[in-house]
Parts: structure tokens; C-alpha cells; sequence
């Protein structure tokens, strides 16, 4: 018997990317990602995705009227 929803749908096939920042863009990064709703890697791929014109790789933001549950230390 199933319960709850399903998980989220795959996004496909990946490749890592990979930068490394001076520590204060990172840091700016990280707080307008947070402004989003959106994690890092989503904030970046938004502007991969817009800088090269692909829309359809813009993520999502985070529906922000759905909490997290805490999931207790085994």
C-alpha cells in the first residue's frame, strides 16, 4: 500500500558543472538563490539557462507553503 505522494519526477540525464568562486560572489550567490526559493545549483542553472536562451531549463522555485518535516536521529 503506497502512502503519500509520489517522488519528485527525474530530471534526466546531468553533468557536473563545477566553479569556484571567490568567497563573497559565493556567498552573494547563495543569498539571492535563498531570495528565490531555489537551491544553489537550481540559481545556477537559472542562469545558464537564461543566458543561453533556454527557457525550458529554468527551474521551478520552491512552493514555499510547503514545510519540511523533521526527520529524527535514528
Amino acid at each position: 500500500m503506497a502512502y503519500g505522494k509520489p517522488g519528485r519526477k527525474s530530471k534526466g540525464a546531468r553533468e557536473l558543472l563545477g566553479t569556484r568562486p571567490p568567497v563573497d560572489l559565493a556567498a552573494e550567490a547563495r543569498r539571492r538563490a535563498d531570495e528565490l526559493g531555489l537551491s544553489i545549483n537550481d540559481y545556477l542553472l537559472r542562469l545558464l539557462a537564461e543566458d543561453l536562451g533556454r527557457p525550458e531549463y529554468v527551474p521551478i522555485p520552491i512552493d514555499p507553503t510547503r514545510m519540511e518535516l523533521p526527520i529524527p536521529a535514528a
